[in-house]
């Protein structure tokens, strides 16, 4: 990368909630639309709005092919149309049916034949995960009962989060004391299971000592493997989506999972130290920012490795005020930050407590979502 390649500001009155690869470039998610950016160029490959006032949501599915939206007027119980979008062209590959009591607006994990559903609510509460047909609404099955951890049976359970990977739907469970005890044992276990019948089709469990009830812990999906990591788990473990095994484990925290390769930050060294690790746990290639590099806001979310670097978030200074956000790209087993043509200007006024948009990488660049807002509207393409 040497600079900005293309730039695109959402329609007015509309803000970007996220931005997605697929194959064309990117799609942007906004909060009442979509429109797909060729990657190389930022044309529009193609776009599907909703008119001004209608509630909206999408979701792309996991194989990333196609996107389920939804839109109607903003009190009604059922959305008026909910279509299945090609992600590639935008085509109307068919409706699909939403039905009132399987959460009708909560495009919650999806793919193309499947639809995971779960009922709002505490955290703390039991909020039963069910699963349906993606085109005709049917029930395939839904949760009678939370699922427990076998090495802590009768232990208060929560199910905090859970991912859809092809044939597999990995729910993420916590088993804990309610209530603070001296010696206190808390059981982490990722559970897969079938969504064809709700079959239980492996578990990984992790037993450790916690300082309180409940501690948080998170799942996330990178390609084939499940990223586990949690504030007092004494590792970071990534697993093979499709059988759960361990490939590796960790006390770095992970970043991400690219290509096989984790991507891990040492926090002692104040997140500056990342190493792109194989899942032998061998170091391939580390990069240690300088301390300008992100400022306050650089966090493990706020980098991307490439083939010859790091691409990191850049806060740039001028006369001792921040100037604006950029990116920075620093190669492998360097310490200088090469810093990019500029992306967004920083003045006074801007909401800037914490560095909100996303960087990502799309078929023919690497996307940078505006932070200086907590409703952004604008992007930059740097190729």
């Amino acid at each position: 990368m040497s600079g900005i390649g293309w730039e695109w500001e959402a329609p007015a009155g509309r803000t970007i909630e996220r931005v997605e690869p697929v194959p064309t470039g990117a799609a942007v998610v906004l909060d009442t639309g979509i429109v797909v950016l060729h990657g190389q160029t930022g044309e529009e490959v193609w776009s599907h709005l909703a008119a001004e006032g209608e509630r909206f949501t999408a979701t792309r599915t996991v194989d990333g092919s196609a996107f389920l939206v939804a839109h109607g007027a903003e009190d009604a119980e059922v959305p008026e149309e909910s279509l299945v979008l090609d992600a590639a062209t935008g085509a109307e590959g068919g409706e699909f049916q939403v039905l009132e009591e399987t959460a009708p607006w909560g495009l919650w994990r999806v793919s193309r034949d499947e639809r995971v559903s779960r009922p709002a609510g505490e955290s703390e509460s039991f909020r039963p995960i069910s699963v349906a047909e993606v085109g005709s609404g049917e029930l395939r099955w839904e949760q009678e009962e939370p699922l427990e951890c076998e090495a802590a049976p009768g232990l208060p359970a929560q199910q905090v989060d859970a991912l859809l990977h092809e044939s597999v739907l990995a729910v993420l469970v916590t088993c804990s004391p309610e209530r603070f005890e001296e010696s206190m044992e808390v059981t982490t276990a990722v559970v897969g299971l079938d969504p064809a019948d709700g079959g239980e089709l492996w578990r990984e469990e992790f037993t450790y000592e916690a300082s309180s009830p409940f501690p948080a812990a998170s799942v996330s999906l990178d390609g084939d493997m499940i990223v586990l990591q949690g504030v007092e788990l004494p590792e970071a473990h990534v697993l093979n989506a499709s059988d759960g095994d361990v490939v590796a484990s960790t006390s770095q925290s992970v970043a991400g999972v690219f290509d096989g390769s984790v991507l891990a930050w040492d926090g002692s060294a104040g997140g500056r130290r990342y190493d792109l690790l194989g899942t032998d746990l061998e170091t391939v290639e580390s990069v240690e920012l300088s301390e300008r590099s992100g400022g306050p806001l650089l966090s493990e979310e706020d980098v991307l490795p490439l083939g010859d670097g790091l691409v990191s978030v850049e806060v740039l200074e001028e006369g001792g005020a921040s100037s604006g956000l950029a990116l920075g790209f620093t190669p492998w087993g360097g310490s200088e930050t090469e810093v990019l043509d500029p992306g967004f200007p920083i003045e006074a006024g801007d909401y800037f407590d914490r560095f909100t948009g996303q960087v990502v990488e799309v078929p023919g660049a690497v996307v940078l979502v505006d932070g200086r807002s907590p409703e952004p509207t604008q992007l930059v393409a740097y190729q």
